[in-house]
């Protein structure tokens, strides 16, 4: 009984490191693909809370900062390294809606046939916390001149 118990535990231990990401990470591992986190260009930040999942052959890690702790500008320095360092494209420019605004940027995977997302969200409030998602799952990047 004693066995079980410690193997449950275990799991248990497993289960909560691999759903948690780390403040202080160099990179988000979604799927077979890494994408810069935010501590890698901007230094840490508070998460105040991660989801990992994956739905539908899609990958997806979301992680909430800290309210407060990562300005707009700062979001857009984040955005402008993964555009120009890591070639990711817009995929939604902008979109305002009541939670705040979205923006996209994607590139394709390591995974042929796939693509990576990584959606932005940042809140009209101030006192609400800005959302960074992290998507890997079958797809493709069609750009406007092909």
């Amino acid at each position: 009984m004693k066995k079980v118990v410690k193997a449950s535990m275990f799991l248990v231990l497993v289960f909560l490191l691999v759903g948690c990401a780390s403040s202080t990470a160099k990179e988000i591992e979604v799927n077979d693909d890494k994408v810069p986190s935010v501590y890698s260009v901007l230094g840490e930040k508070k998460i105040v809370g991660t989801n990992s999942e994956v739905k539908n052959k899609v990958r997806m890690t979301t992680l909430t900062y800290k309210a407060g702790s990562i300005s707009e500008k700062e979001l857009q320095t984040y955005i402008d390294y993964l555009r120009e360092k890591e070639d990711y494209v817009f995929t939604l420019d902008s979109k305002e809606s009541e939670e705040g605004t979205l923006i996209q940027l994607g590139k394709a995977s390591k995974t042929k046939g796939n693509i990576v997302l990584v959606d932005f969200l940042y809140p009209t409030m101030s006192s609400e916390s800005v959302k960074v998602m992290y998507r890997s799952g079958p797809g493709s990047l069609k750009m406007n001149n092909e």
